[in-house]
């Protein structure tokens, strides 16, 4: 069964476009372009990934000498000529869907059907009802339910919860995730000055999720997968960091030390949250209408009284994400060597050296089949780059 991976991050702004002539910025598309390879990862040597570049004959060369077989790259205007039997993008849209409507029959899904109903399951509020949904159930001392995110619209409103927490705020956007969509407000100046974003966003999207900033430690993430039988399978915890405004930063392929330490010794909290959360979308009968990867975002942070706990479900992102990657990569380092891998922006001609440089000042050693030291490459490079995956075993 060959797959056709399909890089698509703008794929959360595409569903609230709507509209099959949706395009991204210029920016946008150059990133989609030159981190598409990343999607390889996923797949399996006899799966194509969509790439329109060059053969990156160099980077399949690197993986080669590791025993890793990628996948097969392919053009857009090639792909009638291969036999694919399932379509897996990044994440789904009406635009996707309607690009690749030959191959869609074979990966369908129920509220791919209903434009609105797709629309609405494919928003934030998906994840506000799980949320309410996973606050129903009993879940390990160590994992702790904040404040309910809750759904707002006015400014009024807003100004009002403002006022009754320590921190500050955090609005969201209905649609337009991955740390987009999002506005961050820890003083009263940033308050007013955001006042003409939130009536622009409640004219276009009639709400905002309003939740409290919270004293976070770490970035988290659950990675599940609901199989086309409905089966919704729990596949790990990643860690991973982002910067102030929400946006990824890098993953981590081993515990932080930070959280290591504080982390229960008996791993069933882990599970036990996982199986909740599973519970909740079950209720919400989230696998009768979607089949694939979903990844819930997680923090630590600390309560009221400076105890650290685990922030299960800050929102649930029902396509593919950089954790999902995470998992798949760590199968190809050593089991508990360190490191981190991310995603950098580079000046044109900038990306070749930096890549160069790193392969000699830090070539990659492996074991058995695994990195166990050194850089390694997650997308292809050259003078034309502008944004390279790459990582670090150290």
């Amino acid at each position: 069964m060959a797959k056709l991976f399909i890089y698509n991050p703008t794929c959360d702004m595409a569903v609230e476009n709507g509209t099959y002539s949706y395009m991204p910025s210029k920016l946008l598309t150059k990133f989609e372009r030159d981190i598409s390879p990343l999607m390889a990862f996923l797949g399996k040597k006899d799966d194509f990934v969509l790439c329109d570049q060059t053969k990156p004959i160099a980077f399949e060369a690197f993986w080669k000498q590791l025993d890793v077989e990628l996948p097969q790259f392919i053009a857009r205007e090639t792909i009638e000529q291969f036999s694919i039997d399932e379509l897996r993008p990044w994440g789904w849209s009406q635009l996707i869907k309607h690009q690749y409507r030959s191959f869609y029959s074979r990966s369908v899904f129920p509220v791919l059907d209903d434009p609105l109903k797709f629309r609405i399951f494919f928003s934030r509020q998906t994840s506000l009802q799980l949320t309410h949904e996973l606050n129903k159930l009993p879940l390990p001392d160590f994992v702790k339910l904040p404040e309910l995110p809750e759904a707002v619209t006015s400014i009024e409103i807003i100004k009002q919860r403002f006022k009754s927490v320590s921190n500050g705020i955090v609005l969201k956007t209905l649609w337009s995730s991955s740390g987009r969509g999002l506005m961050f407000i820890r003083n009263l100046k940033q308050l007013e000055n955001g006042t003409n974003w939130m009536t622009a966003q409640f004219k276009k999207h009639g709400s905002l999720i309003l939740e409290p900033i919270y004293d976070k430690l770490q970035d988290a993430s659950l990675q599940f997968n609901i199989t086309p039988a409905g089966k919704i399978e729990f596949m790990g915890l990643n860690y991973f960091d982002a910067d102030s405004s929400g946006h990824f930063s890098k993953e981590f392929l081993h515990v932080p030390d930070s959280i290591e330490r504080h982390l229960p010794h008996n791993e069933q909290w882990l599970a036990d949250t996982a199986e909740c959360i599973a519970v909740s979308m079950k209720n919400l009968k989230v696998h009768e209408k979607y089949h694939g990867p979903i990844g819930i975002d997680a923090m630590f942070i600390k309560d009221l009284s400076g105890q650290l706990r685990f922030y299960p479900l800050v929102e649930a992102n029902l396509r593919c994400n950089m954790g999902l990657v995470n998992l798949y990569i760590k199968r190809l380092i050593q089991a508990h060597a360190k490191g981190t891998w991310q995603i950098s922006q580079f000046e044109p001609g900038e990306a070749l050296a930096f890549y160069q440089q790193q392969l000699t000042r830090h070539p990659a050693e492996s074991l058995e089949g695994r990195i166990t030291k050194g850089f390694f490459p997650l997308t292809p490079v050259d003078l034309n780059t502008r944004f390279a995956a790459w990582g670090m075993v150290y």
